[in-house]
């Protein structure tokens, strides 16, 4: 399953979070995606205004709210959706149209 990740941070807290994500390394990446079972497709950032945007892979939503709690202290929001790629787009917006 595919999420979309959606985050502002805690502006009380902004320097903060950006010590303990900037301090971050790729292998430092990884190894949450391991220990939290997701796949990050890609993660976007608006620096300036503390906010930002991810895509990921996880069997459940339950691995992708673990991942979340990480980061609860120093956010301000945090949205987790369901989303859908090309493919599976178009292949239940086709089921709906022949449905109807």
């Amino acid at each position: 399953m595919l999420f979309m990740i959606e985050w502002e941070i805690n502006h009380g807290q902004k320097m903060e979070t950006f010590g303990a994500f900037g301090g971050m390394t790729a292998d430092d990446d990884a190894a949450v995606e391991q220990a939290h079972g997701f796949k990050q497709i890609g993660r976007w950032h608006d620096v300036a205004n503390g906010r930002g945007v991810a895509i990921v892979e996880a069997d459940s939503a339950e691995a992708v709210h673990g991942f979340g709690m990480m980061w609860t202290g120093g956010l301000s929001t945090l949205k987790l959706t369901p989303v859908l790629d090309d493919a599976a787009a178009r292949s239940v917006i086709s089921g709906y149209l022949a449905s109807q």
